[in-house]
Formats: structure tokens, sequence, C-alpha cells
């Protein structure tokens, strides 16, 4: 592997690893983003319980008040408003309706309470998952390109060489091999039997 090629993978290499780490850090930023926004829900639902329950004092307050005046014209006008009529008045007219409608409040704040609670484990649990998926599929791409990369190195280093391996009978192909110790080498790995030019025998 040339050293070009060397620089180019530590290059992608790195850039794989660092587009991960950035997918990571974005699924916990939502996570944050999340737990954030799960925190408001549940101040919000303490919120609302406590003006049910300043409601629900308010109602006493204002109980306590009428019970009073109807206990002082009773005394005024001479009757005894723990007896009698004016004892039913004071429970049909004012205790009841003020027993329920406080009943009611502390029913809204509890409600509220448990409301805010259930939105705020539905927005963790989406902040978890969405941490989660940004992991899992950055750890995929990483796996991707790590695989690519590994494949590009493999290719670049499996180049075949061929032999050069020259045939016989080719041109250019002169035997070395001399017969009967002459000076006239042979093309084509032949033997020349031909006699030298300018000898005779006769």
């Amino acid at each position: 592997m040339s050293s070009a090629l060397q620089v180019l993978t530590a290059g992608t290499v790195f850039g794989s690893v660092l587009q991960y780490r950035q997918t990571v850090a974005q699924g916990k930023v939502q996570q944050r983003i999340a737990e954030a926004e799960a925190r408001n829900r549940r101040l919000e639902g303490r919120v609302e319980a406590v003006k049910a329950k300043e409601s629900a004092n308010e109602i006493l307050r204002r109980t306590k008040r009428a019970l009073a005046s109807n206990i002082a014209r009773g005394y005024s006008s001479g009757v005894i408003p723990e007896v009698g009529s004016s004892a039913v008045f004071s429970e049909q007219q004012v205790l009841r309706p003020a027993a329920l409608d406080v009943g009611i409040l502390e029913q809204d704040a509890f409600l509220a309470i448990e409301q805010s609670q259930r939105q705020a484990r539905n927005i963790e649990y989406q902040g978890q998952m969405a941490a989660r998926q940004a992991k899992t599929e950055a750890l995929f791409k990483l796996g991707t390109d790590l695989a690519q990369i590994a494949m590009t190195g493999v290719g670049s280093g499996s180049r075949s060489v061929a032999p050069n391996i020259a045939q016989p009978g080719t041109p250019g192909n002169l035997s070395q091999i001399n017969v009967g110790g002459g000076a006239f080498p042979t093309a084509g790995g032949g033997m020349n039997f031909r006699q030298p030019q300018g000898i005779s025998f006769l």
C-alpha cells in the first residue's frame, strides 16, 4: 500500500470516527432536552396541584365565614343555630357544598401530579430512545465505512504480477548455445549446420 493511500485511509477512518462521535453527541443532546422538558412537566403538575389546594383552602375559609355569619344571625334572632332548622340549613347550604368542592379540588391536585409524572416519564423514554437510535445508527455507519476501507485496502494490495518468460521461437530470442564449439549463435534454440563462409573442403 502506497503512502498516499495510507494517508487517505487514515483520513477516512478519522472522518468516520468523528462522524460517529457527532451522531452520538446529537442523540445525547436530544436526551438532555427531553429530560429538561420532563422536569418542566413535573413542575407544571406541582404548580397545578398547589393552585388546586389554594382554591380548596379558600373554599374552607369562605365556609368558616358563612358558618360564623349563620351562627351570629341565629343568636341575634334568639334561635340556637346548632340545633333545629338552623343546623340543617347550615349543613345543607354551606357545609355539604363546601365539602364537595374541597374534595374535587383535592382530586384535581392529585390528578395534576399524576398526569405530569406520566407525561414526564413518556418524554424521558422518548429521549432515551432517541439517544439509543442515534448510537445504533452511528455504529452501523462506522462499521459500514470501516468495511469499505478494508475492502479498498485488500483490493489495492492484491495486484497479480505475470512472469515475463520469453517463449522459444520468437523473434529476438537468440540461443546462446554453440554447436561444435563454433562462434555462431543459433536462432530459436535450433542448430545451425551451415559451413562458415569462405572455407572450402575441396
